[in-house]
């Protein structure tokens, strides 16, 4: 049916694609690794500029400064603040009672009220158990050093 010229010519074509395919697979493969390899160079170079140009203390001071912040709200505020007379003002809802047997609903409006003294919300609570907690956690991680 076919010729054996001709099966050795399509034979020899294909294995010729196949090999040179397969070389210039393994050549971009190469290729693309050496690209990445500097790219990852690249970016471990910027990473150690960044941080010669930022000392690395700076974030400490930013959360110590914020900690000492909500300690003293925590701690000190409530005793101290009182004394110098600084009114607060909270707002709060003022409900409306019911019109004609039920048949309007109570409403409610925002009013402000002052009250004397310091003022402790739910938020501040949360907070210092997450800045307790971050503490005991990082003191937790912190290798022995014995």
């Amino acid at each position: 049916m076919f010729s054996p010229e001709l099966i050795s010519m399509v034979g020899g074509g294909l294995t010729g694609f196949l090999f040179k395919f397969m070389a210039q697979k393994s050549q971009d493969q190469k290729e693309m690794f050496e690209r990445l390899i500097t790219a990852n160079k690249q970016t471990t170079d910027n990473q150690n500029q960044a941080a010669q140009r930022v000392p690395l203390d700076a974030g400490r001071v930013v959360r110590q400064i914020i900690v000492l912040t909500v300690l003293f709200g925590a701690f000190a505020a409530p005793f101290i603040l009182p004394f110098f007379g600084i009114p607060t003002f909270v707002e709060v809802d003022v409900k409306h009672n019911e019109a004609l047997f039920g048949l309007i609903p109570s409403s409610a409006k925002k009013a402000f009220v002052e009250i004397n003294g310091f003022f402790w919300t739910s938020e501040n609570r949360e907070v210092l158990l997450s800045i307790v907690g971050f503490y005991f956690g990082t003191a937790a991680a912190t290798p022995n050093k014995s």
